[in-house]
């Protein structure tokens, strides 16, 4: 039998199929409301908890340092039962372009435990005029000596001091950067346990082929934290804090010609090949290695202006008028 269904049946039942579509497209619209919700919760949740583990990993980092300075320490009694005169000078250059940091770098190094002897600031001479105030003011006080000597880009650093280097350690450091108020002392700490080797805060890894070639600069193991030697296969990297004893460098390291025809602007790799000529061996500084730069200062780097390129060309050079360095 056939039912017949009246007209009326059929408005209801077109109405609920209306309603369910309804409810459906709301059921539908609230879920994809909540998911968005949900990521967007999710996504800052994650975003909080990777700023937070960053945290946590500065921290874990800050402490790991802490504690090999304090390692470090513990050297101080046997030190000190040698009576060590703890002599020692800071030789640091500049150029116009950071003379205003100058001031700030210097004015800093007054907060270090172990203060130095000196502090000589080499100037080229074209750029003496150019030294703000700060820095004059810091002359007159005593506290540096500013010294004038021929423009040699970063080679200023170190070359001139070389020259005229007695019989006490000096340490580098670059103008752009603060320091740990402890760095100096460790520095002599390290230089007392190993007085025959460079003290450096940073150091990059030599990378070498199977058969002992020495690999471009670009394939060098960069801020080395595995090891702490002294080794030979460790180039110290000046700027971050880095204790030259005497004669720890071959007599060619102060040579500005030799310097300038085969490192120039490279200054690290010339006290490392020098250093390697005289048999010296490179010790890492542990838990100073934390580069701090002061504002402003690193439009005008040389890794901003082409230093990388500079490094492989006289990496060759080196190595062409030398030979490898891990052979000395």
């Amino acid at each position: 039998h056939l039912v017949s269904v009246d007209s009326s049946t059929i408005s209801i039942m077109s109405r609920l199929t209306l309603l369910l579509s309804l409810l459906s497209l709301l059921l539908l619209a609230y879920l994809a409301r909540g998911s968005r919700q949900l990521g967007t919760k999710l996504s800052k949740l994650q975003s909080s908890n990777i700023k937070n583990f960053k945290e946590i990993e500065q921290l874990l980092a800050t402490q790991a340092r802490s504690a090999k300075r304090s390692e470090q320490l513990l050297y101080l009694p046997y030190i000190q039962g040698q009576n060590p005169d703890w002599k020692f000078e800071v030789s640091v250059t500049s150029h116009p372009a950071r003379f205003d940091a100058l001031a700030i770098a210097l004015t800093a190094l007054r907060t270090q435990i172990l203060q130095p002897q000196a502090i000589n600031v080499f100037i080229a001479e074209a750029d003496l005029a150019a030294l703000p105030d700060s820095v004059k003011q810091l002359e007159k006080s005593g506290y540096v000596k500013i010294e004038s000597c021929e423009d040699l880009g970063s080679g200023k650093k170190l070359i001139p001091a070389l020259s005229k280097q007695g019989k006490v350690p000096i340490i580098t450091i670059d103008d752009d950067l603060y320091f740990e108020n402890d760095l100096f002392l460790h520095l002599m700490i390290n230089h007392y346990l190993y007085p025959n080797a460079i003290i450096a805060a940073r150091v990059h890894r030599l990378s070498v082929s199977e058969s002992g070639d020495v690999l471009p600069f670009s394939q060098w193991h960069k801020h080395y934290d595995l090891g702490e030697g002294p080794s030979k296969d460790l180039m110290p990297t000046s700027g971050a804090g880095t204790l030259f004893p005497p004669k720890a460098m071959h007599e060619d390291a102060s040579d500005a010609a030799l310097y300038t025809k085969l490192s120039h602007n490279t200054d690290d790799l010339w006290w490392y090949f020098q250093a390697r000529r005289q048999g010296t061996l490179i010790r890492r500084l542990s838990g100073l290695d934390h580069l701090n730069f002061i504002d402003s200062t690193q439009e005008v780097g040389l890794w901003k202006n082409g230093n990388q390129d500079r490094n492989e060309v006289n990496v060759k050079a080196l190595l062409a008028q030398y030979g490898n360095p891990l052979n000395f």
